[in-house]
């Protein structure tokens, strides 16, 4: 069988913001064929205990049918994180998904003090069965104590799954802990972790597997979101990691490359958006000099790129554009390898630039799009980026759309401009 460890990033109690994250991750381990997917601790709500009773609800609740539907359609076991309500209080739990089967909640058994004004224990060990497989689930605190582990060993476990929500300290004490246990009862350990805020503490990642011989075979970073697919039958381990940063100059021939790619695609589908003089390999070298140029990675291999900076175009000064000039970032030369589109990371990358805008106070986005290239103008437009004028550029037989969106923020209620 193959389980997929998921380490993700969830925002503080936006529960639908989350939950379509949930489904974007899981539609990953459905490509690799997971029968098991699992996400860390509290992973719809974020671990948040101050909001826990205000977001803690019922396994039935109808907002999870989309799990409980993935499920059925797709034969895949589904564990995610949420507070939910008990006799004697909130439970930390996790809901559990299986094909054409009643929904199972496990909840956690073991608190830390710091948890116990807040949440009960649960009481009971929940033992999934998947392809001859029995899998037993903890959370968070009680995986690093003894006693939890045995009472899962006793009840059959052949494969451990932690899932949890750890900073530094934590995460050490896992690193030390998870391998000794798997050693000595011969049981394949595997941790999901979340990444970035919760609570008073920044979870750090670095979800994991170790083998039963307590080797640690495959391991996450510490800052994005992921998956881990482990085969049980071979030990197989493959990942799938997406991160952006920004691009080294030791990478421009790699980049280069992927901008011709870009050209040639464009070109067999009759648009002549790029010329021989336009992106050039000094274009994209200035980029990666001055910072501007970011790359999105799967796995140490790059994807696509995009270039984020406060530098407009000469032929911007003529449109009308609707907000102040004074904090604008442009957006140029995003480009996906034509091997790898159509799988959402130009979105990744736009999420990411209007992120960076919103984060760094910026008025709002522009950027122009090739008229021709009607794909790419609805892309935006989806987006809510909005058409303010058309521009000319050399060497191209059409003109551009200019496009614009305002960027909220703390700081910026959308001053808008009355003259440019």
């Amino acid at each position: 069988m193959k389980i997929c460890i998921a380490q993700t990033k969830s925002e503080k109690g936006k529960v639908q913001e989350n939950i379509q994250n949930h489904l974007r991750i899981i539609e990953l381990g459905v490509k690799s064929n997971a029968d098991l997917i699992i996400f860390p601790e509290l992973s719809i709500t974020n671990y948040e205990p101050d909001l826990a009773k205000e977001l803690a609800t019922e396994i039935e609740n109808s907002i999870f049918n989309p799990f409980q539907e993935l499920s059925n359609k797709k034969g895949v076991t589904i564990g995610i994180g949420m507070p939910t309500k008990a006799s004697d209080g909130i439970n930390i739990s996790m809901l559990i998904f299986q094909p054409n089967k009643k929904r199972v909640v496990y909840s956690k058994q073991m608190l830390h003090s710091d948890e116990q004004p807040y949440f009960a224990c649960g009481n009971n060990q929940v033992i999934l069965n998947i392809k001859g497989k029995r899998i037993a689930i903890g959370i968070c605190y009680e995986t690093l104590q003894r006693k939890h582990f045995l009472n899962s060993i006793h009840k059959g476990t052949d494969i451990y799954i932690a899932s949890v929500a750890k900073p530094k300290d934590g995460i050490e004490k896992a690193y030390k802990h998870f391998p000794k246990i798997a050693k000595e009862f011969n049981t394949p350990i595997l941790m999901s972790n979340c990444v970035g805020n919760c609570d008073n503490f920044v979870s750090v990642g670095q979800s994991a597997v170790w083998n039963e011989n307590g080797e640690l075979i495959e391991q996450l970073d510490s800052e994005n979101q992921g998956i881990i697919i482990y085969d049980t039958e071979n030990e197989l381990v493959d990942i799938n990691q997406l991160k952006i940063e920004k691009g080294q100059l030791f990478d421009l021939e790699k980049l280069f490359q992927i901008y011709l790619n870009g050209k040639i695609d464009l070109e067999n589908n009759g648009i002549y958006q790029w010329t021989d003089n336009y992106p050039t390999i000094s274009i994209i070298e200035d980029d990666l000099k001055k910072d501007i140029l970011y790359t999105l990675k799967n796995n140490e291999k790059i994807i696509g790129a995009i270039n984020i900076s406060e530098e407009q175009e000469t032929e911007y000064s003529s449109i009308k554009w609707e907000f102040d000039n004074s904090k604008i970032l442009v957006i140029h030369r995003l480009v996906i390898d034509p091997k790898y589109q159509k799988k959402g990371y130009a979105q990744k990358l736009m999420d990411f630039a209007e992120k960076f805008a919103k984060e760094n106070n910026y008025t709002c986005i522009r950027l122009d799009a090739y008229s021709q290239n009607l794909r790419v103008i609805e892309f935006y437009k989806k987006r809510n980026y909005v058409i303010r004028g058309t521009v000319n550029f050399p060497e191209r037989e059409h003109e551009f759309y200019c496009m614009e969106k305002e960027i909220i923020t703390a700081y910026n209620t959308g001053n808008r401009c009355t003259t440019l």
